[in-house]
């Protein structure tokens, strides 16, 4: 029974797949460039919001944060609030940042030229990446106009193309790991 209390079921989540403007030569290179967004609340935006809009480089969203903050606070000073109704505003304000911190990514990405190009679900980051990356490393196309040269043999290009993606998988899935040990 207290087993059954303990464990959680598995919640599927959504995330955003984005690619970098410009594409690297190879599929490889390409997957370690891509970036995943979950969809959904940010419980530390929330919590600290300026301080992690700061850590992650969103500077015009936190730009927007202060000034949306100072005449918010000023607003509420000038009609005679009292501090804790000002303070409950700066909560309010920093739960807003936690329910778009998504969005407030996805938008910077975008203005830096990357494009969305799969939406992919899992219980989580890892269970995404791996959904995604089976489907598109063998549909992949890069920026390079030919291929290696290697044309692979008819009876097993299969096997060899399982092999290559699960290889593909399990290195980019380390790196990934590596890379963003900062979740959401």
């Amino acid at each position: 029974m207290l087993g059954a209390l303990i464990a959680r079921p598995s919640r599927m989540a959504a995330y955003t797949v984005h690619e970098p403007r410009e594409k690297p030569a190879s599929k490889e290179e390409l997957a370690e460039n891509l970036v995943f967004i979950r969809d959904g609340f940010s419980w530390l935006a929330a919590i600290f919001g300026p301080l992690y809009l700061l850590f992650r480089g969103e500077w015009r969203a936190l730009a927007l944060y202060l000034v949306i903050a100072t005449v918010l606070g000023a607003a509420l000073q000038a009609l005679g609030a009292r501090p804790d109704w000002i303070g409950w505003a700066m909560l309010l304000l920093n739960i807003v940042v936690g329910l778009e911190m998504s969005e407030l990514r996805r938008w910077s990405l975008s203005r830096a030229g990357w494009r969305e190009i799969a939406t992919v679900n899992g219980a989580g980051e890892d269970e995404a990446e791996r959904r995604f990356f089976e489907s598109w490393l063998p549909s992949a196309t890069v920026a390079s106009s030919g291929h290696d040269g290697a044309i692979p043999s008819p009876r097993n290009t299969r096997d060899d193309t399982a092999s290559r993606v699960q290889r593909s998988l399990d290195g980019l899935s380390a790196r990934l790991r590596s890379k963003f040990a900062l979740k959401h």
